[in-house]
């Protein structure tokens, strides 16, 4: 009965995609929330180089914003570099209530969060407005990235 127990437990583990080495793992909430800390922190900062430390440094990442696809990192860097006026932006962001994340394997994970901007335009009224940001993070050796990202205005 004791073996047929710990046959059970360990088919279980194993086809959980569990194991032992994951159980000592922290979560994908663990794992990444810090890092969407570090982004919102240096989003308010307008540090669009401390912003796109996570994003995949290559060609392939793919950025989508209100029906604008954006290909690669340089070009997405270049792109927010405008949208911050290279730092001197007034913008600011809060976060609207908690992350959410969706583990689709050990090695890709999709969080999407609800976002709130605040910012003066040049005629000095005062533009608010709601958007949701929805991210595509992958394992890498380097550490999770972002290889895919879609942000839509909430109307």
């Amino acid at each position: 009965m004791k073996k047929a127990i710990l046959i059970s437990i360990l088919v279980g583990t194993i086809f959980s995609g569990g194991g032992v080495a994951s159980a000592r793992e922290p979560s994908v909430q663990q794992q990444l929330q810090p890092i969407l800390n570090e982004m919102m922190t240096a989003a308010r900062a307008h540090d669009t180089d401390r912003f796109m430390a996570v994003y995949l440094h290559q060609p392939g990442l793919v950025f989508v914003f209100d029906g604008k696809v954006i290909h690669g990192w340089d070009e997405l860097r270049e792109q927010q570099l405008q949208w911050w006026r290279h730092g001197k932006t007034d913008v600011v962001y809060t976060q609207n209530g908690p992350v959410e994340f969706m583990r689709l394997s050990r090695e890709a994970v999709v969080t999407t969060q609800t976002m709130s901007s605040r910012r003066k335009l040049p005629d000095g009224k005062v533009c608010t407005g709601s958007f949701v940001v929805t991210d595509v993070w992958q394992k890498l050796p380097q550490g999770w990235r972002i290889v895919y990202a879609h942000e839509s205005w909430a109307h």
